[in-house]
């Protein structure tokens, strides 16, 4: 009995210990409000007690807890009724706070699984994703609730019924799944992925073609979920970061930015995710990229002063990150859109026995033939020798100098 009792002790003076440090981390304004709160919710129920918890004291539960406590207090203004009335008969930790939650905020019993916002913080994000609770506890349609995945009928009443312990995130994609008439295991694996417990709710068509293939696929082995969609998430949608030049960082588009699923086949794609995965990974890789000249033609001559210029295009990125290290701008940033043939970029130089004196870098649209902007050092305007010289070259060229000139 006597050991016993020292758990008991032991265990609130734990459960003690951690409200005053809650307490400790809040302004003196709501921390007045907050104290008679949790008074009245210990004096209540059993939610603050050892008993409650039942040996689960140390391993973050009571944190949960008061973190769930902390978000209801502050949505007090939205109480639909009084703390004072409320008369829990449950006596285990989350059907006590699911009482306390529904008492407080809600007039319709609430989908089990969206309890879990509570314990998710108290930042905007938090905030946000517990009015999911309040919306649905005003008997509004879940489809309405402002989810970041759109849920059609079948799928809001799917997720209606999701397991209690499930993530919100991971719920609304294994409801997707569940109501497009794939089974619990192919829900559940891939609501495991990004497309789930990952957040990712974005891109909604491809992705759609992508669980429809899934769940039309013939005794699908689940091991292919998670590599497919990592694999199709990196060459469709992730920007990654490369080195060009010595060294100059270049924030570049995805490898496949138009892939689609046509002629591919779980089993494909899968044989393909495993090859990509075998590949190095570095967090920058050295890379060249090239391209193809454009119609517009370069440019050499002599101004008055008989010096010697030329206009170069540049034609691969090593050029590109040269070019704008020697003239302190942000040329380099312009290298995909050259490899795409959006755009294209000249080096305005002139030329001597000691070598080559960069001048300006001009940018040209290469359909319209306009000169969009021409740039000195530290993107200085061109000097006057440097514009006579532009003004040539575009005469010959029958390029358009107005942007420049205005």
């Amino acid at each position: 009995m006597f050991a016993k009792k020292l758990r008991r002790d032991s265990a609130q003076a734990l459960i003690d210990g951690r409200i005053r440090e809650m307490l400790a981390g809040i302004d003196d304004g709501p921390r007045q409000g907050i104290i008679p709160f949790l008074g009245e919710i210990r004096g209540r129920s059993a939610l603050l007690s050892p008993a409650c918890f039942r040996g689960r004291v140390e391993d973050g539960w009571i944190d949960r807890i008061l973190q769930g406590l902390l978000g209801l207090y502050a949505h007090r203004r939205d109480w639909r009724r009084p703390l004072r009335t409320w008369q829990p008969t449950e006596m285990n930790t989350l059907p006590i706070f699911s009482s306390l939650a529904h008492h407080l905020l809600a007039e319709y019993r609430v989908p089990p699984v969206l309890l879990s916002v509570w314990f998710d913080g108290d930042d905007h994000s938090a905030h946000r994703r517990q009015r999911w609770f309040k919306h649905a506890g005003l008997g509004k349609s879940l489809r309405g609730a402002g989810f970041p995945l759109r849920l059609s009928k079948p799928a809001a009443h799917e997720f209606a019924h999701a397991p209690a312990h499930f993530p919100v995130e991971f719920a609304l994609r294994w409801a997707q799944v569940r109501s497009l008439g794939g089974s619990d295991r192919l829900a559940r694996a891939i609501a495991a992925t990004r497309l789930g417990a990952g957040g990712e709710f974005g891109n909604g068509d491809f992705w759609m073609s992508v669980i429809q293939m899934f769940i039309s696929t013939p005794r699908l082995d689940l091991a292919y979920v998670e590599p497919i969609v990592d694999y199709l998430h990196d060459q469709k949608f992730e920007f990654r970061t490369v080195i060009i030049g010595e060294d100059t960082e270049l924030c570049v588009a995805p490898p496949q930015p138009e892939l689609t699923l046509r002629g591919r086949t779980a089993a494909s794609l899968y044989r393909r995710a495993l090859e990509w995965r075998s590949e190095p990974r570095h967090d920058s890789t050295r890379v060249l990229i090239r391209w193809d000249r454009c119609s517009v033609g370069e440019f050499s001559g002599q101004d008055e002063s008989g010096r010697s210029w030329t206009i170069r295009e540049l034609l691969d990125s090593d050029a590109m990150a040269a070019e704008g290290k020697a003239m302190h701008h942000c040329v380099a940033t312009y290298t995909e859109r050259c490899s795409q043939r959006h755009t294209t970029i000249w080096s305005i130089g002139i030329e001597s026995p000691e070598g080559r004196e960069r001048a300006a870098t001009v940018e040209v649209d290469p359909d319209s033939r306009l000169i969009l902007q021409a740039k000195a050092r530290l993107n200085e305007d061109p000097d006057a020798p440097c514009l006579a010289i532009l003004k040539d070259w575009a005469a010959r060229e029958g390029l358009n100098l107005q942007e420049v000139e205005g």
